[in-house]
């Protein structure tokens, strides 16, 4: 359907709905719900499937069954160990892609939360924690794993915005075994809107105390000029409420005496890279690109030089590696 000049114009997916409650009727719904809302009118599951680009058919196949449309990758991860990834194949990814770009860029993301978001760096996750007296470090455990297909229904897909049966099929359509699969396109977005309740209640109790607060995806930082134990107690208490659990392990309590990092950066006067980081990695592509390596070894290494040029754009070393490692990688 499209509206034009406050006139709303039917399509042959809108059949069913304008004859359910008559043409004026119908037109009345959408307008009234355009007045509020950005995101698409989707009233039954005909619209559904030809906003999604499917018939309705392949739609309920999708819904039906999503775990045989993934598969399993497994990529090192910086610290060391492999992340196991379920990537969807070509038909639901690109369902995933616009349920993201015709959906879901609808519904706004706290200001607390970092990843994810147009323009986004590391950067500027950190740079509100440069500097301060005292830093809290809190890392979630089996992230994207841990958030419920009823937790994504009732954040996102709810009856407010979508028919009951609508907004429980866009839910399966974005989730694997009854949680969000790292890997989909749609997960990162998800993940920011379950957690915005987290993100607004814990970022405004912050605010009150003096206290910087932001979470890059699963990464959860605190800063202030006073102890934090008050911090961390607040944020486990939400974070249990909604059913998330602290690592432990990786809970770090670290005071200006020590090097403060923020998601890989250094905070203790400025925001950086830390020297060693850089150190270790001019030999890496030193000897990459003087005896050679395959080509995810220079994309490895490309995004080590682009995670230190965030900090230092102009830095000629680093800039000059990076041109190189492109030129490699494109010959």
């Amino acid at each position: 359907m499209r509206i034009t000049e406050g006139t709303v114009r039917f399509d042959g997916c809108d059949r069913h709905f304008a004859e359910k409650f008559g043409a004026h009727q119908a037109a009345e719904m959408v307008l009234d719900f355009a007045s509020t809302n950005t995101h698409p009118f989707l009233y039954d599951t005909y619209q559904l499937a030809a906003h999604l680009g499917l018939r309705r058919k392949a739609l309920f196949e999708l819904v039906r069954r999503p775990g045989r449309h993934y598969r399993t990758l497994r990529i090192p991860k910086r610290s060391g160990g492999s992340r196991t990834l379920s990537v969807p194949d070509d038909r639901l990814k690109t369902v995933q892609r616009t349920v993201l770009h015709t959906i879901l860029c609808h519904f706004p993301a706290s200001a607390y939360a970092t990843a994810y978001q147009p323009g986004a760096t590391l950067r500027q996750n950190a740079a509100p924690h440069c500097g301060k007296k005292y830093l809290l470090k809190l890392d979630l455990e089996d992230f994207f794993g841990s958030i419920r297909f009823d937790q994504v229904y009732g954040a996102v897909f709810h009856t407010r915005r979508f028919p009951k049966q609508i907004g429980a099929m866009l839910t399966a359509l974005c989730c694997k075994d009854d949680a969000l699969p790292q890997g989909a396109p749609t997960s990162p977005q998800l993940s920011n809107l379950v957690l915005k309740w987290f993100d607004d209640t814990m970022g405004a109790w912050c605010q009150r105390r003096g206290i910087a607060y932001t979470r890059y995806c699963d990464d959860i930082t605190f800063s202030a000029d006073r102890p934090l134990y008050d911090a961390y107690r607040k944020a486990v208490g939400l974070l249990e409420h909604q059913g998330f659990s602290i690592n432990e392990e990786k809970t770090r309590f670290v005071t200006a005496a020590g090097r403060q990092t923020v998601t890989g950066l250094t905070v203790n006067e400025k925001v950086g890279v830390p020297a060693d980081f850089k150190r270790a990695l001019r030999q890496q592509v030193y000897y990459a690109l003087k005896f050679g390596a395959e080509p995810p070894e220079y994309r490895r290494l490309l995004g080590k030089v682009q995670f230190v040029l965030q900090t230092a754009p102009e830095h000629p070393w680093f800039c000059d590696a990076r041109e190189e490692l492109i030129r490699r990688l494109k010959g």
